[in-house]
């Protein structure tokens, strides 16, 4: 067990340093001349940059199940190279050209006298997609190594780097600018490659030529995995523009946007410790499942529970009242959406689970199978929800997410049932 929390602790902890990537952002162009200009335009080329993104985050789930030797991180980083390749195409398509003005326009809202600045940011945060892959291919190289106290030590650099680089902008006045926050977020991100890429390379030139009959010796034989779990990115991200339109129609949608914004923020702080849980049962699940149980199971009631005390006025009010600046309806509000909640990060480890025995066996069609009707799921019951309840104004979201996850669970559940069966089958 104590392997176990060696290996993740710092997983965990590195998901929470980064999460202040936005806040260091936002507090350098809260200091501009026109902050609400500045941080609008800002957080909508984030926004978009983070969509674009997607198709990058499987990479490093795809080395901790294939990057076992050098021939396999080869191909690993050919597919990479040109998936990356793509989104950079279709991000200067964006960035570079009227067809963005359109974009922005009728997709985020943006307008017209936002639309320039908001692509010059964008322009900027392109570099991020070509830092992105190839850091995450050396991470997934650091967890299979089980070295995941470098990722904690990269990513406090990275904030280290971002807080030192946001005290002499602010000191030289130069704030007016979203492109100032897209430099500082880059610089964060590279610095944290460059940490990443020097224990990473260590670690590649230690693996073995190649490993056998597990060796993947053309990218295209990674797309099966690979695929899946694209779709399945894709598909979560429809999710929370359709949970913000749903929340714009309810009652008081004001308080309802608001409170749930505020509910969030604290919810992520649960979900991005737990969002590599799947990491666990890849490494461990085969030699340690007991402790692996056990561990989820853990975390499975400690998140509820903790998120349950802050809805009460007795442990919450310090981090809801005080730091927050909760007050009024907004406070009591805010109080019932984490109730409710709990119930979501209840589950959430053990959808966490369930995606990496998918990602350990190498078919990760459920996983996409499982989100695909979750989300479907979600946006069904948000549609019920404005229709007959809309006076539930924030907690309609939070009741979705909290019976979504259970069906994902449940779908996971009824196709490892038929993979079982299947495979029982084949065997007899």
């Amino acid at each position: 067990m104590n392997k176990i929390i060696s290996f993740y602790v710092p997983l965990g902890i590195s998901s929470l340093i980064a999460a202040l990537t936005h806040v260091i952002v936002n507090a350098v162009l809260a200091r501009s001349e026109h902050p609400s200009f500045t941080l609008s335009s800002y957080a909508v080329a984030v926004s978009l940059c983070l969509l674009l993104e997607t198709p990058l985050t499987a990479v490093r789930q795809m080395t901790t199940k294939f990057g076992y030797d050098r021939q396999s991180v080869r191909s690993i980083g050919i597919l990479c190279a040109c998936v990356a390749a793509a989104v950079l195409v279709i991000g200067w398509s964006i960035g570079l050209s009227p067809a963005g003005n359109l974009v922005f326009h009728y997709v985020f809202g943006v307008s017209p006298a936002l639309i320039e600045p908001t692509k010059s940011v964008f322009q900027v945060l392109t570099l991020l997609y070509i830092l992105v892959a190839v850091r995450n291919i050396y991470q997934g190289l650091i967890i299979n190594k089980h070295r995941t106290a470098w990722m904690t030590f990269s990513s406090s650099i990275r904030i280290v780097t971002m807080l030192i680089a946001s005290w002499f902008l602010i000191q030289a006045g130069w704030t007016n600018d979203g492109r100032i926050g897209a430099a500082i977020f880059i610089a964060g991100i590279f610095i944290e490659l460059v940490v990443t890429f020097l224990e990473g390379r260590v670690l590649k030139r230690k693996l073995p030529p190649d490993n056998g009959q597990q060796t993947i010796h053309h990218a295209r034989h990674l797309l099966p995995f690979y695929l899946p779990l694209l779709y399945s990115a894709l598909v979560l991200v429809v999710l929370n523009p359709s949970i913000q339109a749903a929340l714009n129609n309810t009652t008081d949608p004001l308080l309802a946007v608001a409170s749930f914004s505020v509910a969030l923020q604290i919810l992520n702080l649960f979900v991005w410790f737990c969002s590599s849980l799947h990491q666990i049962v890849i490494q461990f699940y085969t030699s340690k499942r007991r402790e692996v149980l056990i561990f989820l199971s853990v975390l499975s009631a400690l998140s509820p529970l903790l998120l349950l005390l802050l809805s009460f006025e007795f442990a919450g009010d310090p981090i809801l009242r005080n730091v927050l600046g909760l007050e009024g309806e907004l406070l009591v509000e805010t109080r019932g959406l984490l109730r409710i909640l709990s119930i979501y990060v209840a589950f959430y480890p053990w959808v966490e689970y369930f995606i990496g025995r998918s990602i350990l066996i190498g078919n990760t069609k459920p996983v996409f199978i499982g989100r695909l009707f979750s989300v479907s799921f979600a946006i069904l019951a948000l549609i019920l929800c404005i229709s007959f309840f809309p006076g539930l104004d924030g907690q309609v979201a939070g009741i979705v997410m909290a019976v979504s996850s259970p069906v994902e669970l449940g779908i996971y559940l009824w196709l490892y049932r038929k993979i079982s069966l299947n495979t029982m089958s084949v065997s007899s």
